[in-house]
């Protein structure tokens, strides 16, 4: 049971880090400006170090790792389609 909790724990931190590097990087599609560059890129920094310290905790630190850069990169693909799906969602609303 502990292993599940560890493993949400992860996910979401590794969420949250790969959220505050998309929604800080300038051409990001989700808010009308993006926030601030240095805190949220050192937040996002903070919360992916963690997200790989708890996936550590439940396999091997090399396996950790691979798991982090994995969720990282499919969330670093879905949230800029996610956002021109959203996008051509309102546009359809409005028109």
């Amino acid at each position: 049971m502990a292993d599940i909790l560890l493993h949400g724990l992860a996910l979401a931190a590794t969420v949250a880090g790969v959220t505050c590097f998309y929604l800080a990087a300038p051409r990001q599609q989700w808010l009308a400006r993006p926030l601030p560059a240095r805190p949220y890129r050192i937040a996002g920094t903070l919360a992916l170090l963690e997200g790989w310290l708890l996936w550590s905790a439940v396999m091997q630190p090399a396996t950790a790792l691979f798991t982090s850069l994995t969720v990282a990169m499919v969330l670093l693909t879905a949230l800029p389609f996610a956002a021109a799906a959203r996008g051509a969602a309102l546009a359809r609303r409005e028109g």
